[in-house]
């Protein structure tokens, strides 16, 4: 089983979408997949018109499962019926520690804002005590492009480079 946890230095950085489409993406390559909400599961409620509280997976007409949780205690060990599990986490993430110490890959978007790249390295630290990994933060996904605004995302881009390296920073364009 592998497991993606998603994860942003600020709200509103695209995780959800990309969780989303992560989890459809895999479910078309023929995996079983869970989408587990463990933040603010308003919005994926409103996205798939849901009750908020579920305490069973529930099967999604795209394909993949989807369980909103707030049991911070959750563990991967339970869900070995799955292939892949994609992890779309709130702000409070660093109260899932189990699940972001089992995690295959842990993702952290951002939109490109200078205070985001700031943010970074701290969160880094964060993660790399629960993960006892480093780098504790393995793909940087930038989420959110202001296309007026190329000189300025050209300089975050920069940065994000700076910080973690060309390899970690995910490809806006896939091959």
């Amino acid at each position: 089983m592998k497991s993606f946890f998603l994860l942003s230095p600020h709200p509103s950085q695209g995780k959800t979408t990309i969780a989303v489409n992560l989890a459809v993406g895999l479910k078309e390559l023929g995996h079983k997949t869970l989408l587990l909400e463990c933040g603010n599961p308003s919005l994926l409620s409103l996205w798939f018109d849901l009750a908020q509280d579920s305490k069973q997976p529930l099967a999604l007409e795209m394909g993949f499962d989807l369980l909103l949780i707030s049991d911070y205690s959750c563990e991967l060990d339970t869900m070995q019926s799955y292939d892949c599990i994609v992890i779309d986490s709130g702000q409070d993430y660093i109260l899932y520690e189990q699940l972001i110490a089992q995690a295959s890959l842990i993702a952290a978007c951002t939109d490109l804002r200078a205070e985001d790249v700031d943010a970074l390295p701290a969160l880094e630290q964060e993660l790399s005590t629960i993960r006892n990994k480093e780098p504790a933060i393995d793909l940087i996904i930038p989420t959110i492009i202001n296309t007026k605004e190329w000189s300025h995302n050209s300089q975050v881009l920069f940065s994000l480079m700076d910080f973690g390296g060309e390899d970690r920073i995910s490809d806006m364009i896939p091959k």
